[in-house]
């Protein structure tokens, strides 16, 4: 059996060039970035071969010789956030912990790209595995599994002295395939959450609630009652909420206020007592 044809000099060119390109200025030394089909020596033999998406390489990082930093990529069929979530139990089943990071309040309308994503840390906090999975454009999803081996501890006591946020009652709807989404904003708390976006598309109004409708029913939302014509859609929810006792309305809008454009709004409330009312939200653009 023949082994891989040797490589030629402007394919040489081009992996220099690239692995130039993937180098930033690091304050702890030069380090260098090299393409390659195959996994690092170096890596933990924990994180090979453990999906079974197909493997298109990695990015390896070194200074001085040493392994900084790894990041492989692959691709297949599969739910963005039932890809990476797969891949994160594997690890965690091998002895990784999964952490949670404290972040600003997410949920609502977002970009596609911006998919299923986790963080784990090895035994010791020495070492730290990113992963991260988006959908493609022209259908299934794209992981990436990014290896830290070096600053696995500072991560961890910058989280542990993070911001704890209140968790948003919003859950993710991403947009149809080929539409751009321009996030305008998410945020809330005390008793109010609310996500804007505007999609370029030509899309009916009914159709595109009809989309994200479906989103919202996966997430345990239950439908109400909603009306659509040929320029406006939108539809009212109960919101599963925690405790069971908080009941939580939500509100989804789609405007056709100009060709080719659709305004996007989902809002929840939680309906409380007139003498016990949730105080003001406040909202922050992502």
């Amino acid at each position: 059996m023949s082994g891989p044809a040797p490589e030629t000099e402007r394919e040489r060119l081009l992996r220099q060039l690239a692995g130039r390109l993937l180098t930033w200025p690091d304050p702890e030394g030069p380090a260098t970035a090299d393409l390659t089909v195959g996994y690092p020596d170096e890596l933990p033999p924990e994180l090979v071969d453990r999906t079974e998406l197909r493997f298109l390489g990695s990015v390896v990082r070194r200074r001085a010789g040493e392994l900084v930093g790894a990041e492989m990529i692959f691709d297949g069929v599969g739910d963005p956030d039932a890809v990476a979530a797969d891949y994160a139990t594997i690890l965690v089943g091998l002895g990784w912990e999964r952490i949670e990071q404290p972040r600003p309040p997410s949920g609502g309308f977002q970009h596609r790209a911006m998919m299923g994503s986790t963080l784990l840390v090895a035994k010791g906090e020495s070492a730290l595995v990113y992963v991260h999975a988006a959908d493609r454009e022209d259908g299934g999803a794209e992981l990436r599994v990014r290896y830290d081996p070096v600053h696995g501890q500072d991560v961890m006591a910058n989280i542990r002295r993070g911001t704890q946020y209140e968790e948003s009652v919003l859950p993710d709807l991403k947009p149809p395939p080929g539409v751009k989404l321009q996030p305008e904003g998410t945020g809330g708390g005390g008793g109010t959450w609310r996500s804007d976006a505007r999609a370029h598309t030509e899309i009916a109004p009914t159709e595109l609630e009809a989309y994200f409708a479906k989103q919202l029913e996966a997430a345990g939302w239950g439908r109400v009652s909603g009306s659509a014509d040929d320029s406006f859609a939108w539809s009212s929810w109960l919101v599963p909420s925690v405790p069971p006792a908080r009941e939580w309305r939500g509100v989804l809008l789609v405007l056709a206020a100009f060709p080719g454009w659709r305004k996007l709004s989902l809002q929840a409330e939680l309906i409380a007592p007139v003498g016990n009312r949730a105080a003001p939200s406040t909202r922050s653009a992502v």
